[in-house]
């Protein structure tokens, strides 16, 4: 087996090839993060497949002009070919109309994430959102969106 800080490498890989995915908006390679199998538990309790989520991640997509991202790992437990993280999520969105008109979310997420490896790729399998808060949005007015946005 792998050392621990060598497979915790690997997952912050992984969450940074993630991250870049959702900030370009390449649904094609945001979705290889995710395994086929993929269990989504909702903060709400709802349980959701990765096709699902998919099209969920592809309306706001759809809807965003930018996005960024960060977590925080706040436990982690390592097996054999498996891992088990609990992470403290940040992450802002926002959309522009009119050149002008601005609004910009905010959310912040705990969840307990699952991963696998397969094929020599680890990929999430399985999700649970612990705790979920989402601001209810701003408006600015301005030829550019605020910097603390």
């Amino acid at each position: 087996m792998k050392e621990p800080s060598q497979i915790t490498a690997e997952l912050d890989e992984m969450h940074a090839e993630a991250r870049a995915a959702f900030e370009r908006r390449d649904l094609a390679r945001y979705r290889e993060v995710f395994a086929p199998q993929l269990k989504y538990q909702q903060a709400d309790g709802r349980v959701i497949d990765r096709q699902r989520l998919m099209r969920d991640v592809g309306a706001q997509f759809r809807r965003l002009s930018w996005s960024r991202s960060s977590f925080v790992r706040e436990h982690i437990e390592i097996g054999e070919d498996h891992a088990t993280e609990v992470l403290n999520q940040t992450a802002s969105g926002g959309v522009t109309v009119f050149f002008i008109l601005h609004r910009t979310w905010h959310i912040t997420r705990r969840g307990r994430y699952i991963w696998g490896k397969e094929a020599g790729r680890w990929r999430i399998e399985e999700v649970q959102v612990l705790e979920e808060r989402v601001s209810p949005g701003r408006f600015h007015v301005g030829f550019r969106a605020p910097l603390d946005a």
